[in-house]
C-alpha cells in the first residue's frame, strides 16, 4: 500500500517500482546514510563535471560511476509474499541504506536499500519520490548483474577518498632520497642536475656500477603512485604508536615545484608463526603520507622505489 502524496490517492504498481534513473547525466548530487554504521556522506558534481566530496575533496570517480550505473540499470525482480511482508518491512526499516538522488539540483527520489534475498540474487528496497512513498518493500536487481545491490552504496568517507600518493615526471625530479633502516647499506641519495648529470651516493660516497638505462627506468617510476587502501583496522592509539616510532623506510622526493615525504613501516604478519622465518607482511606496509594520514601501501607499488639499488646497480659476482 502507498499513497500519492499530491493527490492522496492510492499509488499505482508502476510508480512504486520506478527506481530507475533514465538519464544519469542529470544526477548532480547523491546523499547516502548508512543505518548500519550511522554514517552520512554526500557527493556532488562540480562545474567541471567532476564528482567531489562534501568539502570539495577528491573522490574516486569509478565509485560514482558504479552507483550511477546501478541507478540506470536497476530492475524489478519480484514482489515480497504477503505472508512475509510485515517481517521484511520491519527488517528493512531497522537496517538499511538511504540513497537520496538529486537531478538538476532538485530531489528526485530516495531509495531505501535493505537486505538481500535468501539466494543473494535480489535486494529488498523501498522507493520514495516527491509524489509517492511506498510502504511495502519489493525485490530489486540489476540488468546484467547477479548479486546484491546493497554493497554498491556506502557512507564511509574513507572508501571514497582518492588513493593517489604522488605523481612526478622524471624531468621534474631534482632529488630522491631513500633511507633504509632495515638494510642501511641499501640507502641512497640521487641528485639530478640534468638528464646527463645524475649522481648517486650512499653516506656521501659515490655508488659504483650504475646502469644508466636502469636508472632512467627507475626515475620514470614516480608517476601515478597510489596507496592500496585507507586504514580500516588500527585504532587511534595504534596509529599514534606507529607515528611515534622510527620509520623502517623513508622516501623523500624533491621536485622542481614541490616535494613529498613518505614514511613506511613494516607490518607484522597477522598469521605469523614462530616456526616461520618471515615475521613481516610480504605484501603490505603502513605508510604515513605528507598530510599525516596513515594508509596501507602495497609493496608492488612502492617496493621498486625504496629498493632502487636492486634496479640500477649492477651487482658483479667474482668467481675465484
Amino acid at each position: 500500500m502507498a499513497l500519492n502524496l499530491k493527490s492522496n490517492s492510492k499509488a499505482t504498481d508502476i510508480s512504486l517500482i520506478a527506481f530507475a534513473v533514465e538519464d544519469t547525466s542529470t544526477v548532480n548530487k547523491i546523499e547516502i546514510y548508512d543505518s548500519y554504521t550511522d554514517q552520512n556522506f554526500s557527493v556532488s558534481r562540480n562545474d567541471e563535471g567532476i564528482w567531489v566530496g562534501e568539502n570539495g575533496e577528491c573522490i574516486q570517480q569509478n565509485i560514482i560511476q558504479m552507483m550511477l550505473e546501478t541507478m540506470n540499470k536497476i530492475t524489478l525482480k519480484g514482489y515480497v509474499p504477503q505472508s512475509a511482508m510485515a517481517n521484511m518491512k520491519k527488517r528493512l526499516m531497522a537496517n538499511h541504506k538511504t540513497v537520496k538522488i538529486y537531478q538538476n539540483g532538485k530531489w528526485a527520489k530516495t531509495w531505501y536499500v535493505g537486505h538481500s534475498t535468501q539466494d543473494h540474487m535480489g535486494t529488498h528496497m523501498l522507493l520514495e519520490t516527491p509524489d509517492i512513498k511506498s510502504d511495502n518493500p519489493v525485490i530489486m536487481g540489476m540488468k546484467g548483474f547477479y548479486g546484491i545491490l546493497e554493497p554498491r552504496f556506502f557512507a564511509d568517507a574513507r572508501r571514497f577518498a582518492c588513493i593517489g600518493l604522488f605523481s612526478y615526471k622524471s624531468s621534474d625530479l631534482k632529488q630522491v632520497e631513500v633511507i633504509n633502516r632495515v638494510v642501511p647499506d641499501k640507502s641512497y641519495l640521487i641528485e639530478i642536475n640534468s638528464p646527463d648529470d645524475i649522481s648517486v651516493t650512499t653516506n656521501g660516497k659515490p655508488v659504483q656500477n650504475i646502469n644508466k638505462d636502469n636508472l632512467t627506468f627507475y626515475l620514470n617510476g614516480f608517476e601515478n603512485v597510489n596507496f592500496n587502501q585507507p586504514n580500516f583496522t588500527l585504532s587511534p592509539a595504534q596509529i599514534d604508536s606507529i607515528k611515534a616510532s622510527t620509520p623502517d623506510y623513508e622516501l623523500n622526493i624533491t621536485a622542481k615545484q614541490s616535494s613529498y615525504n613518505l614514511d613506511l613501516y613494516r607490518r607484522l604478519d597477522p598469521e605469523y608463526d614462530k616456526k616461520d622465518t618471515l615475521a613481516y607482511d610480504q605484501d603490505y606496509l603502513w605508510g604515513v603520507k605528507s598530510d599525516g594520514d596513515l594508509v596501507r601501501v602495497q609493496y608492488y607499488s612502492v617496493g621498486p622505489l625504496i629498493q632502487g639499488k636492486t634496479v640500477f646497480v649492477n651487482e658483479f659476482i667474482t668467481i675465484e
